[in-house]
């Protein structure tokens, strides 16, 4: 993995001009302004296909651009469990377990079979990742992780993410994936187009 993460990255080296990306193409502009400071967000959902086939684009984002590309949990639906599973991505972020419980939802989900139903099943994912039944209890119901994943979700609704997975960048570019549909390393040039529209005001 780090070998193709260095792949990657020794790619993005040369900085892509201007021409190489173009608005209608490549990305959209939906917002007049841009963010105070750089971000690119993947909007995603756990239950969604091919989400869990982005996790190695996903993976180079955060190795090439650490301070500025998060992940967001999509909830599907409106019930108690869609904000479950948002809680417990909050928690398993607070507690620094995020990377084992991404991958071991997606795992369950998409290559196992055994789908993550009920808070049983994510409060065992976050045990999988060695922390207490305790700290999983009082972290699931702490008031702020309530908060955090509520502000997730008005994020969500603030960009229209209707798809997933939805790239966003600097709250001002969303990202069209088909435009690289000729690419020859898709990987790489999703690399370095959000790179290009993290420059951009």
């Amino acid at each position: 993995m780090k070998k193709l993460l260095f792949a990657v990255l020794a790619l993005i080296m040369w900085p892509a001009a201007a021409q190489d990306f173009k608005e209608g193409v490549h990305y959209e502009v939906i917002a007049e302004t841009a963010t105070a400071k750089p971000e690119a967000i993947e909007f995603f959902s756990f239950y969604c296909g091919a989400c869990f086939r982005y996790e190695p684009i996903a993976a180079a984002l955060k190795e090439a651009y650490p301070d500025s590309f998060r992940k967001s949990h999509v909830p599907v639906g409106n019930d108690e469990f869609a904000k479950s599973i948002l809680r417990a991505t909050v928690v398993a972020e607070r507690l620094k377990v995020a990377e084992g419980f991404s991958s071991m939802f997606f795992r369950r989900q998409h290559v196992e079979r055994n789908p993550v139903m009920t808070v049983q099943d994510l409060q065992d994912i976050l045990r999988a990742q060695g922390l207490a039944d305790d700290q999983v209890n009082k972290a699931m119901s702490s008031f702020m992780v309530k908060v955090a994943a509520d502000r997730i979700e008005k994020e969500a609704e603030k960009y229209d993410v209707r798809v997933t997975p939805t790239f966003i960048v600097n709250g001002k570019y969303r990202i069209n994936p088909q435009g690289l549909g000729d690419s020859q390393d898709f990987s790489a040039d999703m690399v370095k187009l959000v790179g290009y529209l993290l420059e951009q005001k």
